[in-house]
């Protein structure tokens, strides 16, 4: 019998920095699904399916994030403007918005989850489906300011979810440092870009 190479014995070996940047993409990657299994287990009935688009991520002063949250149908939730950081917006399918906070020299499209952001969802019973998911089993729940509720899952907790009454918003309020993104959350400064 023949001796066979060991299988990707002839393949060229992958440069750290491909292997860096593959890596994030997994990452980022399986941050999306969390947010996707989360809202579909939930059994939302998500938004009217406006904005069947997506944009490609770009940079945006405050004031042109204000023009765009003006011209939006729904609100568009920011944590205000942080010293220091630079604006991203990108809007995906189904209307969810998301704004980061580019730090240091990061590129816009940086597909690292390194990067404090804010997103919002359109979610049919927001704030009722926070109440739910907060009384299960491995989450924390606070009330927020505003009168809102701010919830968090124990294996999962650098994403905290904001919703408020009478709103068919969910907030998501992600920071790679779960305490961070918790204090951020339960600050007052999460709220519509006005």
């Amino acid at each position: 019998m023949a001796s066979q190479p060991a299988p990707g014995a002839d393949e060229e070996p992958v440069p750290r920095s491909g292997r860096r940047l593959r890596w994030a993409v997994v990452l980022l990657a399986v941050l999306l699904l969390g947010v996707v299994v989360a809202l579909a287990v939930t059994g939302s009935r998500g938004g009217s399916g406006e904005g069947s688009r997506s944009d490609a991520p770009r940079e945006v002063s405050v004031r042109e994030l204000r023009d765009f949250a003006a011209a939006s149908e729904s609100a568009v939730y920011w944590a205000g403007a942080i010293p220091g950081r630079r604006l991203e917006l990108t809007t995906a399918r189904g209307g969810s918005v998301f704004v980061r906070y580019l730090r240091g020299d990061a590129v816009v499209g940086d597909e690292r989850p390194a990067f404090t952001t804010v997103g919002t969802y359109a979610f049919d019973g927001a704030y009722r489906e926070v109440q739910r998911r907060g009384e299960g089993e491995g989450t924390e729940t606070r009330e927020a300011p505003g009168g809102g509720l701010a919830t968090w899952s124990k294996a999962r907790p650098s994403s905290v979810y904001l919703a408020f009454p009478g709103s068919d918003l969910l907030v998501e309020v992600y920071d790679p440092d779960p305490q961070r993104a918790r204090t951020l959350a339960l600050s007052g400064e999460v709220g519509p870009v006005r």
